[in-house]
């Protein structure tokens, strides 16, 4: 019993808010008295109060114009004509909706702004792929895999088998970048040097540098006709790939000398360690290929 009066009071409150959702009260100018009127529904807008005789009048909201709810408003809502900055439209405006707008591909929405998803460093891929309302999330890439980072698609991918394709293992694979795979032949035409250009920016990206001392080795190093004041900051990356692209053998040889005099030693020796290994020859010693 006690359980049936519980719905029944449910059924009751339930009844009773919808109401109050569809419907207004409003006094008449003329007589005083107080009236319960139905509320115009979305996509329309009240044009006149109900009286004694007659029910609320509802007109449709014209163009460019919308309601969303159950209301008694004279006149529809303006729809939003501009998205915000780093948004875009992701559904237009029609009578009992207002523009939607959504930030654009790449972006996602924090505190009322779009924000840039995160770009996963060098040896984390995605975990969790951002969206237009969450950030992307990262993961450190398991042993045997591999991201270069920087981007905020990439998943950590398994390294090559050098072996299954037939090739010398000239480097094993690293957390950010796979194993670097030639033939003896290619090896010998002085190739190692071309496989290590693949790896430089990655190099640049994972081994944190003091921006001071990049922006000191781009200038000096990279770009010493360069005029110094068109350099941006921010663009340093650009110019490193720019340079790493178009950069002959002979100065990829000189490569650690030239971080050794902008004071970048540590990273001279980690690279140092690549560039041995690239350009090692005894591997192929009692190879056939």
């Amino acid at each position: 019993m006690l359980q049936l009066l519980q719905v029944m009071v449910i059924i009751g409150y339930g009844r009773y808010m919808a109401a109050l959702v569809l419907t207004y009260e409003y006094r008449e100018p003329a007589s005083g008295r107080k009236l319960t009127c139905e509320r115009c529904p979305p996509g329309t807008h009240m044009v006149q109060h109900c009286s004694a005789t007659k029910r609320t009048q509802c007109a449709p909201c014209p163009p460019q114009h919308y309601t969303q709810e159950w209301n008694y408003l004279r006149r529809c809502l303006y729809c939003r004509q501009l998205c915000g900055d780093g948004q875009v439209v992701s559904e237009a405006c029609s009578a009992s909706q207002n523009t939607i707008c959504q930030c654009k591909l790449g972006y996602f929405m924090q505190d009322d702004f779009c924000r840039q998803h995160t770009k996963c460093r060098p040896g984390y891929g995605v975990k969790v792929k951002g969206t237009a309302e969450v950030d992307t999330v990262c993961e450190k890439c398991p042993l045997g895999s591999y991201s270069p980072g920087g981007v905020s698609e990439v998943v950590c991918r398994n390294h090559t088998d050098c072996k299954s394709l037939r090739l010398q293992t000239v480097l094993k694979g690293g957390a950010w970048h796979d194993s670097l795979c030639a033939s003896c032949d290619s090896l010998r035409a002085g190739g190692g040097l071309e496989l290590l250009r693949g790896i430089l920016l990655d190099f640049f990206s994972y081994h944190k540098m003091s921006k001071r001392k990049l922006e000191r080795f781009v200038r000096q190093s990279l770009y010493p006709r360069k005029q110094h004041d068109s350099f941006q900051n921010a663009r340093l990356q650009e110019y490193l790939t720019m340079w790493v692209k178009v950069a002959e053998v002979e100065k990829l040889k000189k490569l650690l000398k030239m971080l050794r005099r902008c004071d970048l030693h540590d990273a001279a020796e980690k690279l140092k360690k690549k560039h041995s290994k690239v350009t090692d020859m005894t591997l192929c010693d009692d190879s056939m290929n």
